[in-house]
C-alpha cells in the first residue's frame, strides 16, 4: 500500500509491501488529506512511526527535488523509547539512502524529519518477519524435595534473553447443577426375565423402565446389565418435559464393571423415535466412577439407553444413581502465577525453590530483538506433592530416634518390601531411599535393582525375601557369587550435643538357601567416620562386631522357613560418636573362593545407643501367632 503525504517540506510516502526479510506488524500508511497514517505520529515537522513487536531491520528512503543545503535526519528508538538515537543525517546530494540496522540492536521504531526545503519521495521500513521460536527440549528434573525443581531448555537463535513462569491452575466458575430428573434405584425388585419393572424416581413417582438381560444387583440398590456371557441393555422412560426447551444439560451416572480386570468400554445412547444414537462410550473399571457426559438437546419422549460393554468376555455393567443435571459446569482454569515473567538473562536453565507442594505448571518464552517467540513452551506438570524418587547418600539422625532417658532405638523389619514380588520382577533399589538410610553395594558398586525370591535363587543379586509373596513379611538379603560380593548397611548420624556410645545391636542371621556346598559367612562391622562415603569406606577401617556362617546341605534339602539365628551384640566397646559424627552398620555376605554359595539375609534389626555409662541393651520380642503388625517394638529394656 502507498500513500503521501506533504506536511510544510516534508514530502512521504510509506510503502509496505513484501521484500526479501518480509514485513512484520508495519501499519499501513494511508496518507489521505494530509492526515497521518494509522499508529504513526507527527510532532514539530518528525513523523514518528508506530512500536513495532519485532525490531526494524531496515530502512529505505527516497527523495527528489531538494533544494540546495536541505537535510534530513534518521532517528531510531532502543525498544520503541527513549530520546532516540540518530543513526543518519542525510543531505540532498543523492536520490536515495538505505539504512540496515546492526542485529545486536533492537530498534522497534523510528523517525524522520527535514529541514530546508528537503523532500522524500518515499521510505520503506522493513521490520524483521523471522519471528523467535519458541523454546524446544525443555526438560524437568530434581523435582525431590516437593519444593523445588530445576528446568532446562535449548537455546534459541538470536534470542537474547528467556523469561520463565511457575503457575497453579485454580478451577473457577464449577456449578454441580440442578437435578431436573434422577433414578437411584432405591426400590428395583430382583427381576431375572426380560419384562418391564418398575422403579422410582425421585422426583416424579413411579415410570417404567425397559430392559433386556438387566437385573437388580444384589449389593444395594443398583441394576446389573447383561451376564458373564450374554449382553444386556436398560433403557430409561420418556425423560418428559422437564428436559425440553433446548436447554443444555448434563448426564452423571454412576458406573463400574463386576469384572476383576480394569479396561472396557460401555456405549451410552439417546432413543430418538426407536433409533438409537450413541452419545458416549465410557472406558470403565472396576472401580464405581462418577461419569458427567454432556448431553444434546433433547425432546420429551426421548429415552437413555445403557448397554453392556463392548467387551463379550466382561458383558456385566453395573450402573447406579442417573441423573440429568441443568447448569452444570465444570469450570475452567484460572493461572494463578508463582513466578511471572522471571528474566533468567541468557540462561538456558533455572532452579526453582521455595513452591508450595502442589502440582505446577512450568513455562519459558525467548525475547530478542526479533521479538518475543510466538509461544510459551509449556512442559508436563510438575506434581511437587509427589516428588521424584532417587538415590541419596543419606543417614538417621539420632535425633528422630524413639529415645528414653539418654537411649535411642531403631528397628527394621523390611516388610515395606512387599511390593516386590515375582509377578514385578526386578525393582529399582534406590539407595537411601527404597528402604530410608539403608545403602546395598555389590563390590562397591552401588546395587540399583532389588527382586523377590523364596530362597531358590542362583544368581547374583538383591532380593526381598519371603516364603510367600504374597505374605506381608520380607528379609533382606543377597545371593554373593565368587565375583560378585553383597553387603548391605544404614548410617547414623550423631546430631545431638553429647558423645553417643553404640549400645547394643540385635538382628536374624538367617539362611534361606539350601542347596549351598560350602559354609559361607555373614558377617556384621561398624565404622565412625567424619562424612559418610560408602564408597570409599567400602573395605577398610571396620570393626567386626558378630558373624554367622550358613549350614551345609549340598542336596538342596527343602525347607518351607529359613534357619534363622538370633544375634545380640552387648558391651560393645570402642564404638563410640562424637557430635557431628557419622556411625556406618554394615553387613556383608561374604563370597566364596569355590563351592556353591547359598542365599542368605538378616531380618528384625534393632540398634540401640546411649549417652551415658549404663549398660543398655535391646530385646527383640517375638509372640507366638501374634500380627507383624506388633513390629517394631516400642520400648527398650534398660538394665543399670
Amino acid at each position: 500500500m502507498t500513500g503521501r503525504v506533504c506536511m510544510g517540506v516534508l514530502c512521504a510516502a510509506a510503502v509496505f509491501g513484501p521484500a526479501s526479510a518480509g514485513v512484520l506488524e508495519v501499519q499501513p500508511a494511508d496518507f489521505v488529506g494530509g492526515g497521518t497514517p494509522p499508529g504513526w505520529t507527527v510532532v514539530d515537522g518528525e513523523y514518528r512511526s508506530p512500536l513495532y513487536s519485532n525490531a526494524v531491520d531496515r530502512i529505505e528512503l527516497r527523495y527528489s527535488g531538494a533544494s540546495s543545503g536541505s537535510s534530513a535526519s534518521l532517528r531510531a528508538f532502543p525498544n520503541g523509547q527513549g530520546e532516540g538515537v540518530v543513526v543518519s543525517s542525510i543531505a540532498a546530494a543523492s536520490s536515495g539512502a538505505s539504512f540496515d540496522f546492526p542485529e545486536t540492536t533492537d530498534f522497534r521504531s523510528f523517525s524522520i524529519a527535514a529541514e530546508n526545503g528537503f523532500a522524500l519521495s518515499s521510505f520503506t521500513a522493513y521490520v524483521s518477519a523471522n519471528v523467535l521460536n519458541a523454546p524446544e527440549g525443555v526438560a524437568i528434573s530434581n523435582n525431590t524435595t516437593g519444593s523445588s525443581f530445576d528446568a532446562s531448555w535449548n537455546a534459541v537463535a538470536d534470542a537474547t534473553g528467556y523469561r520463565v513462569y511457575v503457575w497453579t491452575n485454580a478451577v473457577v466458575g464449577a456449578s454441580a447443577g440442578t437435578a431436573v430428573w434422577q433414578e437411584t434405584f432405591a426400590n428395583s425388585p430382583a427381576k431375572t426375565t426380560s419384562t418391564a419393572f418398575d422403579v422410582s424416581y425421585t422426583d416424579s413417582g413411579e415410570a417404567q423402565w425397559t430392559f433386556d438381560k438387566a437385573y437388580a444387583h444384589s449389593d444395594a440398590a443398583m441394576v446389573r446389565i447383561g451376564n458373564t456371557s450374554t449382553k444386556g441393555v436398560l433403557v430409561s422412560p420418556a425423560l418428559g418435559d422437564v428436559v425440553g426447551g433446548g436447554n443444555p444439560l448434563m448426564l452423571r451416572i454412576r458406573v463400574w464393571k463386576q469384572e476383576t480386570k480394569d479396561g472396557d468400554f460401555m456405549p451410552i445412547g439417546i432413543v430418538s423415535e426407536d433409533v438409537t444414537n450413541i452419545v458416549k462410550v465410557l472406558e470403565i473399571t472396576t472401580t464405581p466412577t462418577d461419569y458427567h457426559i454432556v448431553l444434546p438437546v433433547l425432546s420429551a419422549t426421548d429415552r437413555l439407553a445403557f448397554l453392556s460393554p463392548t467387551n463379550k468376555a466382561s458383558a456385566r455393567a453395573i450402573v447406579d444413581d442417573v441423573t440429568i443435571l441443568s447448569g452444570y459446569s465444570e469450570g475452567h482454569p484460572e493461572p494463578s502465577y508463582i513466578v511471572d515473567g522471571l528474566d533468567v538473562g541468557v540462561a538456558t536453565g533455572h532452579s526453582f525453590s521455595d513452591l508450595p507442594s502442589v502440582p505446577v505448571q512450568f513455562a519459558v518464552e525467548a525475547y530478542g530483538r526479533r521479538g518475543v517467540s510466538s509461544a510459551k513452551t509449556e512442559a508436563e506438570i510438575v506434581d511437587l506433592s509427589n516428588p521424584d524418587k532417587v538415590a541419596a547418600l543419606n543417614a538417621c539422625l539420632l535425633s528422630s530416634l524413639t529415645s528414653l532417658a539418654n537411649t535411642y532405638a531403631y528397628s527394621q523389619n523390611f516388610d515395606s518390601l512387599a511390593a516386590i514380588t515375582a509377578e514385578t520382577g526386578d525393582k529399582e533399589w534406590l539407595n537411601g531411599t527404597t528402604l530410608p538410610y539403608w545403602q546395598a553395594y555389590k563390590g562397591g558398586n552401588a546395587v540399583t535393582s532389588c527382586k523377590y525370591n523364596g530362597g531358590s535363587a542362583t544368581s547374583g543379586a538383591l532380593y526381598a525375601l519371603a516364603t510367600s509373596q504374597s505374605h506381608g513379611v520380607r528379609a533382606l538379603g543377597a545371593y554373593s557369587t565368587q565375583n560378585d560380593q553383597f553387603s548391605f548397611g544404614i548410617a547414623f548420624t550423631n546430631d545431638t550435643d553429647k558423645t553417643i556410645v553404640l549400645a547394643s545391636l540385635a538382628y536374624l542371621a538367617q539362611q534361606w538357601g539350601f542347596a549351598n556346598t560350602t559354609n559361607q559367612t555373614l558377617s556384621v562391622s561398624a565404622k565412625v567416620v567424619d562424612n559418610l562415603d560408602w564408597i570409599s569406606s567400602y573395605d577398610d577401617g571396620w570393626t567386626g562386631l558378630a558373624s554367622t556362617e550358613s549350614v551345609v546341605y549340598g542336596s538342596g534339602e527343602a525347607h518351607d522357613t529359613p534357619f534363622s539365628t538370633q544375634v545380640t551384640v552387648d558391651s560393645i566397646e570402642g564404638i563410640s560418636i562424637a557430635p557431628g559424627r557419622v556411625l556406618m552398620l554394615k553387613w556383608t555376605i561374604h563370597s566364596l573362593k569355590s563351592g556353591k554359595p547359598g542365599m542368605m539375609g538378616i531380618d528384625d534389626v534393632a540398634v540401640a545407643f546411649r549417652a551415658d555409662d549404663r549398660a543398655t541393651r535391646c530385646f527383640i520380642i517375638k509372640i507366638a501367632g501374634a500380627s507383624q503388625d506388633l513390629w517394631p517394638p516400642s520400648f527398650l529394656l534398660q538394665l543399670d
